[in-house]
């Protein structure tokens, strides 16, 4: 198994993880936030199903440079719903995995700076969304806690 397959087969599992979570979070909870800057789970859905995006355009483009980056907020931003969150992570994961397919095994320690000035390998890049939304889903399983979920989903 090549590192570009693990990294499919692992984001996979970690957006169907993530969507379980995030689908037993009741309607009126969604925007709900447990704190004064903290995110809700919308907000947290949003940037999940949009990053997929913005990491396969880095696979692919491979930037040596920061770049702005504001258009995937505003992409974000008109994911104004559940549904369209799930639909768009989706989609824009299935785009993702087409680019890291594209990773040819010879590039892996090739590397790309990111928005925030980070410089990253290509094989780190291959897990990025794969560790975003397993860290995501512990915040929605905390948010659960908080309004009183404590079932494991």
């Amino acid at each position: 198994m090549t590192l570009q397959d693990y990294a499919i087969e692992a984001t996979r599992k970690a957006v169907d993880d993530l969507l379980r979570f995030a689908s037993a979070v009741p309607a009126d909870k969604l925007t709900w936030r447990p704190a004064e800057h903290a995110r809700s789970v919308l907000e947290i859905l949003q940037e999940c199903a949009v990053l997929p995006l913005g990491i396969a355009d880095y696979l692919r483009e491979r930037p040596q440079t920061p770049r702005d980056i504001s258009g995937y907020f505003a992409q974000m931003a008109q994911l104004d719903t559940f549904d369209k969150c799930v639909q768009a992570l989706q989609a824009n994961s299935e785009t993702l995995y087409e680019a890291m397919r594209g990773v040819a095994d010879s590039d892996l320690s090739q590397t790309v700076v990111m928005p925030w000035g980070q410089t990253m390998t290509l094989a780190q890049l291959l897990l990025t969304h794969y560790w975003n939304l397993t860290y995501h889903l512990g915040q929605i399983a905390y948010i659960q806690l908080l309004y009183g979920d404590r079932k494991m989903y």
